[in-house]
């Protein structure tokens, strides 16, 4: 699936349900970098609208147990081996969910229901407005990290797509790339910390939102 799909679905969800305060991913696509390499465009979009992303440490799925666990149990109550198509499925999936959150019991909870113990579970609180995003919250996460980058023979480097330059002499070696977020540039330092180059980076509210950082 697409990423401006899967945006599409979570502005759906957000639509009917609120914008969360965070969500938690794991560090495979299209959340998360295996390699640690760079933020993807969609969190980045979602740190736009106010979401903190909150990345699970690599081969650790303990760190989300309770939903590798709730996945267990809806595969088993939904018995989707038996539904004939995605429709069927996601129709038992709405039907369980449903009896989950309202009817089942929490034992630990002196049987009360997901939604007595949780009462703001039908929407989060906060709506969904698109014109909440910001920019400026994006640069900032940003400008707290740093990424390294060893350098072509060809003196250069890459980051998002976009290939320049750093200088023959350079090359083989490592440097750093942090962002200026007043100026919305990349800066780029060698090993000894100093500033050797400075390229506009692609961070409009355009190329955010439609998750695309091929334009500067």
């Amino acid at each position: 699936m697409a990423i401006a799909d899967i945006q599409q679905h979570l502005i759906r969800i957000f639509e009917t349900w609120g914008l969360p305060q965070w969500i938690k991913v794991d560090n495979g696509r299209p959340f998360g970098d295996p390699q640690m390499e760079l933020i993807p465009p969609l969190a980045l979009w979602l740190i736009g609208l106010g979401v903190q992303v909150i990345w699970n440490r690599p081969a650790r799925p303990q760190d989300n147990a309770k939903v590798e666990r709730s996945q267990g149990v809806m595969g088993r109550w939904t018995e989707f081996s038996k539904c004939i198509n995605t429709n069927s499925l996601a129709q038992r999936l709405r039907k369980e969910a449903h009896f989950h959150n309202y009817h089942f019991p929490i034992r630990r909870q002196q049987a009360r229901t997901r939604k007595e113990v949780f009462p703001n579970l039908a929407h989060t609180g906060k709506t969904w407005n698109p014109d909440g995003f910001s920019r400026d919250r994006v640069l900032k996460f940003l400008a707290n990290g740093y990424w390294e980058r060893k350098v072509s023979s060809g003196g250069q480097i890459s980051i998002y797509g976009h290939r320049f330059s750093v200088g023959q002499p350079l090359k083989h070696q490592r440097v750093s790339i942090k962002l200026a977020a007043q100026s919305n540039e990349w800066h780029i330092f060698n090993a000894q910390g100093k500033l050797i180059k400075k390229r506009l980076a692609p961070f409009t509210v355009s190329n955010l939102w439609n998750l695309d950082f091929s334009s500067a």
